[in-house]
């Protein structure tokens, strides 16, 4: 099959595990139009582009995104959501008449959620849906919308960033936070520091006891800046404020979020894979809330038979055999609260950046990616190497699951 052209679509962006090609100009008044070239670079703990690269990584997160993506533009998805009961499912009861009343849900069954997602490119540079691709490809097309950076201010040593530039009355434009979805507090989950940290936020969250691997008593959103060299908490309050969002809107973007992450539960739970939490990127698009990003194992953490799978076994990794790398990203961030340079410029000031993955880890987590990605569409689409028990197995045997 001959390949992809991509000489006419000029990068215009490259990131840590995606480039972006501009198809057509975003303006002020209209959204424009990107592909999102997933490559197969990995990135952990906001550092950028790792030294390693991971076969199939890109396909298998532009077709998974593209299947969700279509999943949850569809009204069918949505009726079924309701029809099988999901939302009596939460043991807050309180949270599940709240969803069962809000005005997203009866949107959500007329229409689907909005998404920026208009295609997966073939071969041929076409944007078709899913079914119709006769190959992998590596490569969404997507509705563009601006990027509007907060500016930086310094003051007594320490950089606080003005978002007031991101109002109530603009459109085409990126939410600039990070919604953040939890079902449970896995091994790693940060929500367990800012527990022990912050007095009263468990109840703040409807939480009460919480201990490490447990699931929670109900699904919970945290919030976090998007636009910042790290990510940073942000309680409700900051947040709706910061992002220029009406109270409306922000309620619209919290039960989305719950919603979206509960109908997702559900469809891994389907292929026996347990879904503890994830994050979702939102932007304002003609005039309404819209998913944004994508939605990949590197956004979810995901197990199976109670080992991790997705992006956290690459996180494990670092903490078990590069401690000092890991250490140097947590000076880093505390540093760059102070001056505006990159967090891999500092590690490597610092004297500790990363170092290539070993072969046997490299083809665990490449045949994870596949295989969690065959699995959930259905389809062979990578040669169908190894079966999730293998994979797990063999991420088990290096200390990561």
């Amino acid at each position: 099959m001959p390949k992809l052209d991509l000489s006419r679509v000029p990068v215009i962006h490259v990131g840590s595990t995606k480039n972006l090609r501009e198809k057509k100009k975003i303006t002020e008044k209209a959204p424009g139009v990107l592909w999102f070239e997933f490559t197969d670079d990995y990135s952990v703990f906001d550092y950028g582009k790792m030294p390693d690269r991971i076969p199939n990584k890109g396909a298998a997160a532009a077709m998974m995104s593209a299947f969700l993506f279509e999943e949850i533009a569809s009204p069918r998805t949505w009726k079924k959501f309701i029809a099988e009961g999901i939302l009596d499912t939460i043991k807050d009861k309180a949270l599940g008449y709240e969803l069962a009343a809000s005005p997203v849900l009866k949107s959500l069954a007329d229409y689907g959620f909005p998404t920026h997602y208009q295609g997966i490119v073939n071969h041929a540079g076409s944007a078709v849906r899913l079914k119709e691709l006769k190959s992998p490809s590596n490569i969404l097309q997507v509705a563009a919308v601006r990027i509007i950076p907060p500016a930086p201010v310094v003051i007594g040593g320490r950089r606080l960033y003005n978002y007031g530039a991101t109002t109530q009355n603009m459109t085409n434009h990126l939410v600039p936070l990070e919604c953040v979805f939890r079902f449970g507090v896995p091994k790693g989950s940060s929500l367990l520091g800012r527990l022990e940290s912050m007095p009263g936020y468990a109840e703040e969250l409807g939480l009460k006891k919480v201990k490490e691997g447990a699931l929670l008593s109900r699904p919970v959103v945290e919030l976090f800046s998007k636009l910042e060299p790290s990510d940073r908490f942000l309680p409700f309050e900051y947040a709706m404020n910061l992002a220029g969002l009406s109270g409306s809107e922000f309620v619209t973007l919290l039960h989305a979020t719950l919603l979206v992450a509960l109908w997702l539960r559900e469809r891994f739970a389907a292929i026996d894979i347990k879904l503890l939490d994830g994050k979702f990127e939102f932007l304002r698009l003609a005039g309404s809330l819209a998913l944004g990003d994508a939605v990949t194992p590197d956004e979810l953490r995901l197990t199976f038979k109670n080992l991790q799978i997705s992006k956290e076994p690459l996180r494990q990794y670092h903490h078990l055999y590069q401690p000092k790398f890991v250490e140097a990203m947590k000076k880093s961030k505390k540093i760059a609260q102070t001056m505006d340079r990159e967090l891999r410029d500092i590690v490597a000031d610092l004297g500790a950046p990363p170092k290539p993955l070993p072969g046997e880890m490299i083809g665990a987590i490449s045949d994870m990616y596949a295989g969690i990605t065959e699995r959930l569409l259905g389809r062979d689409i990578f040669g169908g190497r190894a079966t999730l028990a293998n994979i797990t197995a063999r991420l088990k045997k290096l200390g990561v699951a």
